[in-house]
């Protein structure tokens, strides 16, 4: 095995683990290192409201593709890190799943794009971000 730099950290070892991201977004415009790749021959179960999948390409198979399946192809974003960015990553997946999003109107009728939704942003936080530029307003009926 050779030593390998943690994408996150910089600390060079053997050790390493690959952190596999699938949203089904772009999660390029984050900035983060991430690398694509590709999986064939996906096979989806599903179990009451549970999504199972099975991979018969860089991961165990848990069960072989189906001939309909044998040509699925889902891209990932990856990161390789070490154990501690690891589980550094598991504490903020547990930290975001436990705080539930309070969506407050802040009336401002400006709606951008942000991380693949769309959020209401104030006149203020517009201004910031786009300096000298008049943002398109929506606003309710009475």
């Amino acid at each position: 095995m050779t030593d390998e730099k943690c994408d996150r950290c910089g600390e060079v070892g053997e050790d390493r683990r690959t952190l596999w991201h699938a949203c089904w977004y772009e999660m390029g415009e984050l900035g983060l290192p991430f690398e694509q790749r590709r999986l064939e021959g996906v096979v989806l179960k599903q179990t009451g409201t549970k999504m199972l999948e099975a991979f018969s390409v860089e991961v165990p198979v848990f069960e072989e593709a189906t001939p309909e399946h044998a040509k699925a192809k889902h891209t990932f974003y990856t990161l390789r890190v070490c154990k501690h960015c690891r589980a550094d990553w598991m504490d903020a997946i547990k930290h975001w799943f436990q705080l539930v999003p309070v969506k407050e109107d802040c009336g401002s009728g400006i709606f951008v794009r942000r991380n693949g939704a769309t959020v209401e942003i104030s006149r203020e936080e517009w201004d910031k971000l786009n300096s000298g530029q008049e943002p398109v307003t929506f606003k309710a009926k009475p």
